[in-house]
């Protein structure tokens, strides 16, 4: 049997809802998390965090299992579709790729998937910024990019999602 991992959009806030319940029908399921440091209340801690927020991988066998049955599942939207019958699928290789940075079981260490050195140009993929190329500075204790960004004149400091920002 080989494993064909897919992506399942979940509600808001129940990737592990939806987790527990993919594991208990049979799929094999997995949910990379980061540690994030939550400040609330005068009260700092560590939690974990979904890595893609409202997103996790599904590994099926996709002649012998029912994929379909996946939108059903409590706490799943819908599975990511590549055509009206067909879920679009993710190379084994991407599953690889983030499982061997893995610290512990499903935590990543959001440090090693960011590629950018200090002082290296980056753009700015979203936001007002949009296209803007600005210089990465590192990343701040809520895994967020820092960036400077020469604004009116003035060396500004920005901070944005890893996500929204690529190689220039």
């Amino acid at each position: 049997m080989s494993i064909t991992w897919c992506v399942a959009h979940t509600h808001s806030l129940k990737e592990h809802v939806a987790k527990q319940h993919l594991l208990q029908q049979g799929f094999e399921v997995y949910l990379p998390q980061f540690k994030k440091i939550r400040r609330h209340a005068r009260k700092v801690d560590e939690v974990l965090s979904p890595l893609f927020p409202r997103y996790l991988f599904v590994g099926m066998d996709k002649e012998g299992s029912s994929w379909r049955s996946i939108n059903g599942t409590q706490g799943v939207s819908h599975v990511l579709m590549s055509n009206p019958m067909t879920p679009a699928c993710v190379p084994l290789s991407a599953i690889q790729d983030l499982k061997s940075q893995e610290i512990s079981d499903g935590v990543v260490k959001i440090e090693s998937l960011v590629t950018f050195s200090k002082g290296e140009k980056v753009r700015v993929l979203e936001g007002v910024f949009k296209g803007k190329v600005v210089t990465f500075c590192g990343l701040d204790d809520k895994s967020r990019v820092q960036l400077f960004l020469n604004f009116l004149g003035r060396e500004t400091m920005l901070s944005l999602p890893v996500c929204a920002v690529e190689a220039a």
